[in-house]
């Protein structure tokens, strides 16, 4: 997947999603940097290019990301990591309904696509307002909810 190559004495990574090599980087709170895989925030370890003038990081979670993935919102078809929008410069989320630019899990069948961070919400969670764990449910017929993903608590539902 990512090949190093020393360029002006510094190791190097490349990857699949960027034309330019890459760098360790360790980014900060300050540096006010976001990545370009995830769209979140970027902190610790990371990636930066090497080229001056280009803004392309990636969280070192971001470039390890598995090429092909089943998820439970798909049952179906496994779902392929795309470093760009399938629909031109941007896609909705079909876990969230937020929009992304960034990477995406994308079933081409379906036309289905899942945020990175939405495809790797934990199956359950711990809540400080509720005394059970939370079960994280798909396509739940609640009404008022546009987008399908909610947490229920499996005990008092």
């Amino acid at each position: 997947m990512a090949s190093k190559k020393p360029v002006n004495n510094r190791p190097s990574v490349r990857h699949p999603s960027h034309n330019h090599p890459l760098r360790v980087f360790k980014a900060r709170d300050e540096d006010e940097v976001v990545c370009s895989g995830c769209e979140l925030d970027l902190t610790g370890q990371a990636f930066k290019c090497m080229k001056s003038d280009c803004d392309f990081f990636l969280h070192k979670s971001c470039f390890d990301l598995l090429r092909e993935i089943k998820h439970k919102s798909h049952p179906d078809h496994s779902l392929t990591m795309l470093h760009s929008p399938p629909y031109g410069k941007s896609y909705t989320c079909d876990a969230c309904g937020e929009y992304g630019s960034g990477f995406t899990y994308n079933c081409s069948e379906c036309q289905y696509d899942v945020h990175v961070g939405c495809a790797f919400i934990p199956e359950t969670v711990e809540c400080e307002d509720h005394e059970h764990p939370l079960t994280l449910l798909y396509n739940t017929p609640c009404k008022g909810r546009e987008d399908g993903a909610m947490f229920i608590c499996d005990v008092c539902e």
